[in-house]
Parts: structure tokens; sequence; C-alpha cells
């Protein structure tokens, strides 16, 4: 079964379906999990050192769903998906580690991002991303 196919599969969980956090998390889980081991395989085994508890298909989608349910601040977001989550995700590390490890991967959530957008249907709806871009720091507000 080809890479397209296995997406598309995984995708049509969500349909017709209430959605709640914990079944969009499970079919990002899936997808994420299917595109970084195509794109990436055998990065973990080859990286020096033991290999961390919890996968790096797990830290980048549990990025892509703070991205996904809009969380501004990075320990909110994580709050949340830690207390919510934590069937889906039981080997989650703390907050610090968690951010460390989803800015090293930033490269390979770039590469599974494009690599969506090429089994998308071709039709005049595009994704826009709206990463917001501070324009000048607050440091001496009197707040």
């Amino acid at each position: 079964m080809d890479l397209h196919s296995t997406l598309q599969r995984i995708a049509l969980q969500l349909k017709n379906k209430n959605r709640t956090l914990k079944q969009v998390a499970r079919v990002f889980q899936k997808m994420i999990k299917t595109l970084y081991e195509a794109h990436f395989p055998n990065a973990e085994a080859r990286r020096p050192g033991p290999n961390p508890n919890c996968p790096d298909a797990d830290i980048l989608t549990v990025a892509w769903l703070l991205e996904y349910i809009g969380e501004d601040s990075e320990n909110s977001g994580y709050q949340r998906i830690k207390t919510e989550l934590k069937t889906v995700f039981p080997s989650l590390p703390e907050r610090s580690r968690f951010n460390r490890r989803r800015r090293h991967l930033s490269t390979a959530s770039e590469v599974i991002r494009r690599a969506l957008t090429t089994y998308l249907p071709k039709t005049d709806v595009f994704i826009v991303d709206s990463f917001p871009i501070p324009v000048c720091d607050f440091k001496r507000a009197n707040a």
C-alpha cells in the first residue's frame, strides 16, 4: 500500500464523527508517525546515545496539536496536552526538554508539512500559516 492511500485511510477516521481532542490527537499521531518513518527512516536509531522514552513522532504530534488548538503559551498548552491526553502520550518529557526537542525537530516538521501539501487535492483552496512575528519587545513596559 502506498503512502498516499495510507494517509487517506487515516484521515477518513475523522470524517462524519464528533471530533474530540483525543480522537484528533490519535489521527495526528498516526499520520505524523507514518510520514516521519517514510521521510526519516531509522532516524532515532542512528542518533548517538540512548533512545528517549518519547519518540520524535510524538513530539512532532504534540507540537502540531498545540498549533491546531491555538495555544499561545507554551506552558499552558503543554499542561493541557499533558493532562487531557496522558493516555495518548504516556511518556511525554517534561516541558523544557519537550520544547528543546521540538525546536530541534523543526526541520523535520517542515519536511512533513511540505510532504502533506503534496497529498492535498489541487484546488483553489490554500492553507495559510499565520505564525505571529513580534514587531517589538515589551521589555520596558510598565504592566
